[in-house]
């Protein structure tokens, strides 16, 4: 009896232990933190970098590892899902592996049969947004050999992205404005002749941004006037949506004449960025054979401007917009910007031309000075002969140019190709006109 009370004991023991083992194997799921220790017969896909973080508009490698924890099925395909916004380019895993279609939001992996217990690595390659949407987190499935679509898992949580820096704005090199006049297409070329002016998204390294990025496409750009020494209005479509990265801007304006504008191009999440500097004319006047001139007029000043070129230049004027003084001298007139240029608004070396500035009554009676007193402050970007005392420089529209009070010509020899005062006269009306000799693309005034 007490045989056979040991075996029923032995035999209860041996049941209760059986069944306590098994109550212990189905309850450590619930207990474990690492998904990676307890999945016998799934995949499991770990980040090599987790939390990652991209760089916003650029292109980064993310590594997963993946290990085969099922003793009989093998992995036939891998899809990863990229965070909202992100772009995925390319993928890559083991040897013999297919990669589905790209650019898009996701990538399926038709994969080699991998034995139980392996480890491989797949690379996918995704486009950062500029601007960052939620969620920012990987997603992952797959299909085993038998169609099961749940066999794969996290090691731990799923990987997510952050974004750092920002995406930023740039007129490129060959989309910048040039000079043009007054209420006319500011575009690429003098007097409104070339291309639309291009505005380049960046990405947070600077560099332009890829055309399958989810910001190339759709991104409201806004441009503005940033330097506005004309005090001028800025007319046209200011706000594109960008194309392929690129916003291009074909029938801007600006209304009155300057030496110095820059734009701004602004988008929202952007840095904002800013043009080349360059001039707003009241008049440009195409050159025949022979002479060529153009004039302007304002409440305090009038200007003309007459050059001997050659068929194919251009004559410019325009009056206000620039701001500078010779040194010992209080200016009180509009300055006068003028110049003999090319097709390409270049300088046309070493061309002269006589120009007149009138005073009006108004003015001249309340300056108070006499006649001999009245002088033209002039700027040029070559050193020019100015009155002993009057030297200095000033900086126009990023340009460093040299200033003083012009000399007379009769201190000259005839042909020297130098920048002097020829007269100075009063007019019967009480106004007061100073005609001198300009070379290149200066400036002038009173």
């Amino acid at each position: 009896m007490n045989r056979r009370w040991r075996w029923v004991s032995y035999r209860l023991m041996s049941g209760a232990g059986a069944l306590v083992a098994g109550i212990a194997f189905f309850a450590v799921p619930s207990q474990a933190g690492n998904a990676s220790t307890i999945c016998s017969d799934c995949y499991i896909v770990t980040p090599a970098t987790a939390p990652a973080t991209a760089g916003a508009g650029t292109a980064g490698d993310y590594a997963f590892q993946v290990t085969n924890n099922d003793p009989n099925e093998t992995l036939k395909s891998l899809t990863f899902a990229a965070p909202a916004d992100f772009v995925i380019t390319g993928a890559a895993g083991p040897s013999g592996t297919s990669v589905s279609a790209v650019p898009g939001s996701s990538v399926t992996l038709t994969l080699p049969a991998e034995p139980t217990g392996s480890t491989f690595t797949v690379t996918v390659t995704a486009l950062a947004p500029c601007v960052a949407a939620s969620p920012v987190s990987w997603g992952v499935s797959g299909v085993d050999s038998r169609g099961e679509t749940n066999e794969v898992q996290w090691s731990s949580s799923p990987l997510s992205v952050s974004l750092t820096g920002t995406c930023g704005l740039a007129f490129t090199s060959t989309g910048q404005p040039a000079q043009t006049a007054v209420n006319s297409d500011i575009l690429t070329g003098f007097n409104s002749t070339g291309l639309s002016l291009t505005v380049q998204l960046v990405d947070a390294n600077g560099n332009p941004l890829a055309p399958a990025d989810s910001s190339a496409n759709g991104t409201m750009v806004t441009v503005s006037i940033d330097t506005n020494p004309g005090g001028g209005t800025l007319a046209g479509t200011t706000t594109v949506t960008s194309s392929n990265g690129v916003a291009g801007f074909g029938d801007l304006q600006i209304n009155n004449a300057g030496a110095g504008y820059e734009l701004a191009a602004g988008a929202s999440g952007f840095t904002a960025g800013t043009s080349a500097f360059f001039t707003i004319s009241g008049q440009i006047q195409a050159c025949g054979t022979g002479s060529c001139s153009a004039s302007q007029s304002t409440p305090t000043t009038a200007a003309s401007v007459a050059a001997s070129s050659v068929n194919g230049d251009f004559v410019t004027l325009g009056l206000g917009g620039v701001s500078f003084s010779c040194n010992h001298y209080n200016a009180v007139s509009d300055v006068a910007a003028f110049g003999v240029l090319d097709s390409t608004g270049a300088n046309v070396p070493r061309a002269s031309a006589i120009v007149t500035l009138t005073i009006s009554p108004s003015v001249v009676a309340s300056a108070h000075r006499p006649l001999l007193l009245w002088q033209v402050c002039y700027a040029s970007q070559s050193s020019f002969p100015a009155i002993p005392g009057t030297r200095g420089t000033a900086v126009i529209g990023g340009t460093s140019y040299n200033t003083g009070l012009l000399l007379p010509c009769i201190l000259f020899k005839p042909g020297s190709q130098q920048p002097c005062l020829k007269s100075q006269q009063l007019t019967e009306t009480g106004a007061i006109t100073l005609t001198f000799v300009a070379v290149g693309d200066p400036l002038g005034h009173t």
